[in-house]
């Protein structure tokens, strides 16, 4: 099942430098999280500090267990907004 989740700088740490470091671990395991097919699409937000993230998951309890382990999550500089499961739109099957 695929779920849309938006992620936030959290407001304690909305002005903090992210370092360096962490922001490359956070690249790392994002690049790991799409080539074993959890993170489909991920896009920045133009609307505020943060991402667009669409996974594939069993359920929203797991996709939040990874988006928790995500090291700018971790730190507190990044968190999760909300987790919305996705269904089929159903404009694009078959008339009868």
């Amino acid at each position: 099942m695929q779920f849309l989740t938006l992620l936030a700088r959290h407001p304690d740490k909305a002005n903090a430098t992210v370092p360096p470091v962490l922001r490359e671990a956070e690249f790392e395991i994002v690049r790991r999280y799409y080539a074993d097919g959890f993170v489909r699409q991920i896009w920045l937000r133009g609307d505020a500090a943060g991402a667009c993230v669409i996974v594939e998951a069993g359920s929203i309890e797991e996709v939040a267990e990874k988006l928790d382990a995500l090291p700018l999550a971790r730190e507190g500089f990044l968190q999760t907004q909300s987790i919305a499961p996705l269904q089929p739109y159903p404009g694009f099957a078959p008339r009868f």
